[in-house]
């Protein structure tokens, strides 16, 4: 059996609509960017799911808001420790 903890890959995947409350933007705007190929994410019915990382990509350059879910800061800081290796 699997052990789901806060560092669980699936932690690090969410909808459009959760990325754009985190973000600050529209679920139009995260979906069509989705869309249009300039962010990276995967249609699941009609929900596009896009992960911690590429939305970090994509944001790079604008501004983040402070406050990122609890239940999200794992992945945020697993995010962020890969982008800052690959330079």
């Amino acid at each position: 059996m699997h052990n789901n903890d806060d560092s669980d890959c699936l932690m690090a995947v969410m909808t459009a609509q959760e990325a754009a409350q985190i973000w600050g933007l529209s679920r139009n705007a995260v979906s069509d960017a989705c869309r249009r190929g300039a962010l990276r994410g995967r249609k699941s019915g009609k929900t596009w799911l896009v992960t911690v990382g590429d939305m970090l990509v994509y944001q790079r350059g604008r501004y983040w808001p402070d406050m990122i879910p609890v239940e999200l800061k794992p992945a945020f800081d697993q995010a962020i420790a890969y982008m800052n290796d690959r330079k």
